[in-house]
């Protein structure tokens, strides 16, 4: 073999050497192409979920008070995917318009692969925003159910509280009277204090800007007609005319009520009867003395007491059919003489009741006496 055939047979295994490495190379590019492929398909075949888009918060409350609660809004088709997922976030109470909270997510990633699902759990930042503010309760709303109604007479005035709102909360409000009296006098303040149900400010849809008891709403006492509580509102022309009265009282009055206690009892002389009645009457009352009563601060307060009372002791002759007879003491009494705005006293007959009769004037002293009544102040009004 000459020079010449040795370069053409080197020659022909570089061509075959080359053609071998380029269809190695060939093979190869094929092979990464089909690997590549593959990897694409089996790649585009897994489902991206981002969870931050699946979950959302839900808002109660009011601002600075409000509580957040993650949902996960999770599509039916993955439903076995979805149900291990859960979402947690790093503070769910008393959050405010404006607070940040991070989300964080746990779910099964067995399942997740199984479903074909690719995941981003990449924690989320969420803003806070769209809670109501709170309303503020003022005086005003506190006592806006408030009504008072007003009895009687100054300084026996009484007072009935009632609510009347239809508001939610204003309507379970309590009101009193911040004072241990029963009875108040024109001029007076009282003090209204409110109480709050039980519970009613849990859901902070309501705040109060003070503590409870510094809510108070003052109720001025205006009575224009009082009761007298002093002797000096007693007028000589007012007593004269009580005077009056007391003597019609004890004509049309019937004798024989006290006759016969009087005579048997007390002056010790034989009654007489017409059938089986006493013939008792009344002779020429006139007037001996008397007395006004006022109640006392303390005695004002209870109950069964009355404001002021006049007492006039008239001296009277009691008689019966055979003539005889004997002096008696009669004391009548106006009860709760009111002054009216104008300055002038009420009176009439009918205030006006006997509540003593006898022959013993020591009885007579005893009622009218300022020792009478430790409730009373007691005045003598004549000479």
């Amino acid at each position: 073999m000459d020079e010449r055939d040795k370069r053409k047979l080197r020659a022909a295994k570089r061509r075959r050497v080359e053609v071998i490495a380029y269809t190695v190379e060939i093979i190869a590019a094929v092979c990464m192409v089909a690997v590549l492929i593959a990897f694409l398909i089996w790649h585009n075949s897994f489902t991206d979920i981002k969870m931050s888009e699946y979950v959302t918060l839900s808002l109660t409350g009011f601002d600075h008070y409000g509580t957040a609660t993650p949902l996960i809004n999770g599509e039916s088709q993955y439903s076995d995917f979805w149900s291990t997922v859960s979402a947690t976030i790093d503070k769910t109470e008393d959050l405010s318009n404006g607070d940040t909270v991070t989300i964080s997510y746990d779910y099964d990633e067995e399942i997740a692969r199984a479903s074909k699902l690719r995941i981003d759990a990449t924690e989320a930042t969420l803003q806070i925003e769209g809670l109501p503010e709170s309303k503020v309760i003022d005086d005003a709303f506190m006592f806006s159910g408030l009504i008072m109604t007003q009895n009687g007479i100054s300084p026996k005035v009484t007072f009935e509280i009632a609510n009347t709102s239809e508001d939610p909360l204003v309507s379970g409000i309590t009101y009193y009277i911040d004072d241990d009296r029963t009875f108040f006098a024109d001029g007076d303040t009282l003090t209204i204090k409110a109480e709050l149900p039980e519970g009613a400010l849990d859901s902070h849809e309501y705040v109060t800007d003070k503590p409870e008891d510094e809510y108070v709403y003052e109720y001025p006492v205006v009575s224009e007609d009082k009761y007298v509580m002093s002797a000096a509102q007693i007028s000589a022309e007012a007593l004269k005319t009580m005077e009056a009265y007391g003597t019609d009282l004890i004509y049309a009055s019937d004798a024989n009520e006290y006759g016969l206690r009087i005579f048997q009892q007390e002056a010790h002389i034989q009654p007489v009867f017409k059938g089986n009645k006493t013939t008792f009457k009344w002779v020429n009352p006139y007037v001996i003395s008397a007395y006004f009563h006022s109640v006392t601060e303390a005695g004002l307060q209870q109950v069964e007491n009355h404001a002021n009372d006049v007492q006039i002791v008239y001296g009277v002759t009691i008689t019966q059919d055979d003539g005889k007879n004997c002096m008696a003491e009669i004391v009548v009494q106006f009860t709760n003489i009111i002054e009216h705005a104008d300055g002038t006293l009420e009176l009439t007959p009918d205030m006006g009741r006997i509540v003593s009769a006898t022959y013993r004037d020591k009885n007579v002293k005893k009622l009218v006496s300022i020792d009478s009544n430790e409730n009373y102040n007691t005045t003598k009004l004549t000479e």
